[in-house]
């Protein structure tokens, strides 16, 4: 049973950093090619820091309740 936890959140962190890698990439292409499109690269730099403060920095387990496995 662990195992397969363990398996799914691998799986889970996998997905999240294609997602970042991808934002990223999407960030290189509007900063050379859009000129002056500062406010979509806000807005992807943004959506970025969620994913990383929700799942690599485990910040929503500190207001979990105790005892809860909340992911």
């Amino acid at each position: 049973m662990e195992n397969n936890t363990k398996k799914n959140a691998l799986k889970f962190g996998v997905y999240v950093f294609i997602i970042l890698a991808v934002l990223t990439a999407g960030e290189y292409a509007v900063a050379v090619f859009g000129g002056a499109w500062w406010s979509v690269l806000v807005i992807i730099a943004l959506i970025k820091a969620w994913f990383v403060v929700q799942h690599y920095m485990h910040l929503p387990r500190l207001f979990a309740e105790e005892g809860s496995h909340e992911h």
